[in-house]
């Protein structure tokens, strides 16, 4: 049996609400397969779970991706053998299928719903539903309050970055780990590393391990520097014709600017570390974002920079209780859906996904 070290996150609850990368993993390529997984609120995580555990034993590598309101369990997996994705379409519900039935296909877990029974229940669950979701919208305020302190933090940082500094040292990156220019451009993989969660912010360095032996550390409390160096890396990355593993921020989730970049071709990671999540693993090299700033200017934002950083951790600390509190109420629900299933039928499907899954690898 294989055990895999490498897990991720593919959504998590951000400033604008929850935020999912599963459209844009299933255009990966044009033969890339993607499994959603529909009904069943309360099973499709261990549906998705049983899954990979199945394909595990049969010797398939995966990427598994943890749910963001329980990363106790899963909401999704890559299998890079095969090229194959499968997601928890209840949470990933914006998901859309550009080619339903040929390289995207649904299971429906609801055929295995008592659905009589479920109608009986159904004011319990529109009463927690409810609830679960007062308690996320109050979440993203607060999320979305961390994202203007910390532009505010950026923007006063912003005039002490030595451009030319940042420039030289990712020419210096450039020449050291990827050589020069290709006529051909790398791919690009999305995922989130980091993800809010009710426990906090979630940042498995275990995948970090897994799948970087040269990791880069870029220790910045601003993110300033940080965001300007990994994005101008990613770009040369790519224009070298290497494939590049684009981790978002949850706290700002533009392609352009990820939050931390995987090579895997070279086994090379660049990340941020700060005080929201530090990295205390060991690194190949950590750089410290002071080098690129103007001391004396920076002095002058000191107050104001060191307010809007212990600012930032309140409101996340208060984002988290409320996504505590919304899962609560996502348990009273969960606990009612989970009573009236049939988990042998459960079982069916899940051995018909797996087998289906299997016929794949076998063609490779």
């Amino acid at each position: 049996m294989i055990t895999n070290a490498a897990t991720f996150y593919s959504g998590s609850l951000t400033p604008d609400g929850f935020f999912s990368v599963s459209s844009v993993c299933a255009e990966d390529s044009h033969n890339t397969r993607t499994f959603v997984v529909r009904g069943g609120v309360s099973e499709s995580a261990s549906f998705i779970g049983n899954v990979c555990t199945q394909l595990e034993k049969e010797g398939l590598y995966m990427q598994k991706f943890r749910n963001s309101f329980a990363p106790e369990s899963l909401d999704g997996a890559y299998l890079p053998d095969v090229d194959v994705y499968i997601f928890d379409g209840n949470l990933h519900n914006s998901f859309i299928m550009s080619m339903p039935d040929s390289r995207q296909y649904s299971v429906d877990l609801s055929a295995a719903a008592n659905k009589k029974e479920l109608y009986l229940n159904k004011a319990i669950i529109r009463e927690a539903m409810d609830n679960e979701k007062k308690y996320k919208e109050k979440a993203v305020r607060f999320l979305s309050a961390v994202k203007s302190v910390s532009n505010d933090t950026q923007r006063l940082a912003s005039d002490a970055v030595n451009a030319e500094k940042i420039e030289r040292f990712v020419a210096r990156f450039v020449k050291k780990e990827l050589g020069s220019l290709s006529s051909f451009s790398g791919k690009e993989y999305f995922r989130f590393l980091t993800s809010i969660t009710p426990q906090g912010v979630s940042f498995p360095e275990n995948t970090l391990v897994s799948m970087c032996p040269k990791i880069y550390c870029i220790d910045d409390k601003i993110g300033t520097v940080s965001e300007l160096l990994i994005s101008q890396i990613r770009e040369s990355t790519l224009l070298c014709g290497f494939d590049v593993v684009n981790m978002l921020s949850p706290l700002k989730t533009q392609f352009t600017t990820p939050e931390h970049i995987f090579i895997p071709e070279l086994g090379v990671g660049i990340i941020t570390s700060n005080e929201i999540h530090h990295y205390r693993g060991e690194c190949f090299r950590r750089v410290s974002s002071a080098r690129f700033l103007d001391g004396e200017k920076m002095k002058k934002h000191k107050s104001r920079i060191r307010f809007n950083i212990s600012a930032r951790k309140e409101l996340l600390n208060q984002a988290y209780f409320l996504l505590g509190e919304a899962k609560k109420h996502r348990d009273e629900y969960f606990e009612v859906y989970s009573r009236s299933f049939d988990k042998e039928k459960i079982q069916s499907l899940e051995k018909e996904t797996v087998k289906e899954i299997l016929t794949y690898f076998s063609c490779t």
